[in-house]
């Protein structure tokens, strides 16, 4: 790993932030669109034939990417389809597709897909949509499991105010969340859709649901203000009522069961191998989706074995 190249990308990393934080935008855009320029030239990512290049941040998303990585550029190219009507594109698209599962996965040590976010979170704010876009899906090819990235997917389709297909694309992104904050966030992503739809009730569900597994100030305020607009004084919403709405409209009912598979399953493996380290980080999140007791015992048990070989 070139460790000057990797330090030289962070630097710039940090220096476009410190210029997007201080309202400095254009050259914010000029900084972030240089050193992505330079990526075309970079020998350790650049694509062939043998390695598919990816910048997942965790073993969650690599495993999740391992398990589904067919359906996820099907679905990939499917986005596009339906974003632009443009025939070689679509080509393009569907040569990947078919190509993508053929060859080794191999994880780049730069922070690419972290470019690519910060390049949309400019020209969002610069009100430069289509290149925002552009961005989003470039870090999305580079770590395609992301929930983070999906969501600002969403949310700058939202701002375009294409509020059927974030509503669409909030929906997609169940599958690849891994933490009860993100949950939280995709519900109140539903319930903002039922909102400019003017359904109330359907919206109150979904934040009451969402506060469930994410403990949001946000999502409390929202009710309030949706109960006091309606002439109520407390919500009258089951957990069926909820449900109901969820098969209705198709949207995921709580955590997706792969995700808890994987992460039970690769817990226990991990703990069977004695690899307490791992085996407590994919615990933790089945725990965290599920709040299962027998979970937690499990963790009790791993953190006493990590204890204990801390003082051997």
């Amino acid at each position: 790993m070139n460790e000057i190249r990797k330090k030289e990308i962070e630097n710039e990393l940090m220096g476009t932030r410190k210029l997007f934080v201080n309202g400095d935008l254009d050259d914010a855009q000029k900084k972030i669109d240089r050193v992505i320029d330079s990526l075309s030239s970079d020998e350790l990512i650049k694509e062939d034939k043998r390695f598919e290049y990816l910048d997942f941040k965790n073993p969650i998303e690599e495993g999740l990417y391992r398990v589904r990585r067919r359906d996820i550029y099907s679905e990939r190219g499917e986005e596009r389809r339906q974003l632009e009507d443009n025939e070689e594109n679509r080509l393009e698209d569907d040569v990947r597709e078919e190509r993508a599962d053929e060859k080794e996965i191999k994880l780049v040590e730069y922070p690419v897909s972290n470019l690519f976010v910060l390049c949309a979170s400019i020209a969002l704010q610069r009100g430069d949509y289509g290149k925002a876009l552009e961005s989003l899906e470039e870090a999305m090819e580079w770590n395609p499991i992301s929930p983070e990235i999906a969501f600002e997917y969403a949310e700058t389709v939202k701002r375009m105010g294409a509020i059927d297909q974030f509503f669409t694309l909030t929906k997609r992104n169940f599958q690849n969340i891994y933490s009860s904050g993100q949950l939280g966030h995709a519900y109140r992503n539903a319930a903002y859709y039922y909102e400019t739809s003017n359904e109330s009730e359907k919206a109150l569900a979904m934040l009451a649901f969402s506060t469930g597994f994410d403990d949001n100030e946000n999502a409390k305020r929202e009710i309030n203000a949706i109960l006091k607009e309606d002439g109520k004084d407390h919500i009258q919403i089951s957990i069926d009522d909820v449900k109901k709405i969820c098969d209705e409209d198709d949207i995921p009912f709580g955590p997706d069961p792969l995700v808890i598979k994987l992460s039970s399953q690769n817990g226990m493996y991990f703990m069977q191998d004695k690899n307490y380290q791992m085996a407590y980080y994919f615990l933790s999140i089945a725990y965290d989706l599920t709040r299962d007791p027998a979970i937690k015992n499990k963790l009790d048990e791993i953190a006493d074995q990590i204890k204990d070989k801390q003082h051997e």
